[in-house]
């Protein structure tokens, strides 16, 4: 398939404000996206919001000129510069990516909506983020046309008054390959040998790992050898849950090593009994389809978009 270049410059531009430098699931999401779409045709793509600490886009072509940095917070960056910001690059279309938006838009766009938990679960977020849940909605309501990871968020996406014609489901694709998978990692965790079980994702009460924990418990009398281990970066709320994990009468077979490198994630995985991901909510859970790629057998919830 031949890409013509827009003869005006980049024909559009995408958001890359939610690439941060521990990237979680939404913005490894838009790394790949990006890198795949400069891949593709790095003339007709701009990109905007790029931060100067998001080592996960390595992979850009460096030297492209249609790049607009984020120099602002976020939600400031949004609403007063991101528009500017797109129309300096030349683009007539932006691609947002996570559900944010300008309020006051001279260019058209479309809108990635990852998941509404935030409006269906609440409490299962900060108050900062509760609070701009009317931005959302004004984004979703004026975006040319809604992009979504599943057939649960177009349904959640109805359920608020949404028209399934404006929405159109893309699943995401795996984000680690087996190749690039680290085989050290497991040994370096003191698991070399040894069964145990994994978790990826951020470390939040969303993710339900407290449970998790509880669930371990009952079986790790019988299974001396096991071990679990909870993988990610510090969420909100954290708190609580590194207090449970801290007074489990296995304590010491709960491994913690924080947020890790994609090959070492990898590298673990391969190497896991299982992997577990028993989240309450989710818009994909690409956790689980990443385990899913290398084989793993997995253990996870059967709500929301999980079963698909």
């Amino acid at each position: 398939m031949k890409h013509a270049s827009s003869p005006d410059g980049a024909r559009f531009a995408i958001d890359l404000a939610p690439v941060r430098a521990q990237p979680a699931g939404v913005g490894l999401y838009v790394a790949l996206l990006a890198e795949a779409l400069v891949r593709v045709a790095p003339d007709d793509i701009a990109l905007i919001g790029v931060r100067p600490d998001a080592p996960a886009l390595g992979e850009l072509p460096t030297g492209m000129s249609a790049i607009a940095a984020q120099r602002s917070p976020f939600h400031a960056w949004m609403q007063l510069e991101a528009d500017r910001a797109a129309r300096s690059t030349g683009a007539a279309l932006v691609h947002y990516t996570n559900a944010a938006a300008p309020l006051i838009s001279r260019l058209p766009y479309v809108l990635t909506v990852h998941d509404l938990s935030v409006v269906r679960m609440p409490g299962s977020h900060p108050r900062r983020r509760r609070l701009i849940v009317p931005l959302n909605l004004a984004a979703i309501a004026r975006a040319r046309h809604l992009v979504v990871p599943s057939r649960w968020t177009a349904r959640e996406l109805r359920r608020i008054g949404v028209s399934g014609r404006r929405v159109t489901v893309i699943p995401h694709a795996p984000t680690l390959q087996p190749t690039g998978a680290d085989a050290d990692a497991p040994a370096r965790l003191g698991l070399g040998g040894g069964e145990y079980v994994l978790y990826v994702g951020t470390i939040e009460p969303r993710k339900n790992i407290e449970r998790l924990v509880a669930a371990f418990e009952v079986i790790a009398t019988e299974r001396p050898n096991l071990r679990l281990v909870l993988v990610g970066g510090a969420g909100w709320l954290h708190e609580g849950i590194e207090k449970r994990i801290e007074s489990s009468p296995f304590r010491s077979r709960i491994v913690r090593p924080g947020y890790l490198a994609g090959s070492e994630v990898a590298g673990l995985i391969a190497g896991c009994a299982c992997f577990a991901y028993v989240s309450v909510y989710e818009g994909f859970g690409m956790p689980v389809l990443d385990a899913m790629a290398f084989g793993a057998p997995v253990v996870a919830s059967r709500t929301t978009s999980i079963p698909e």
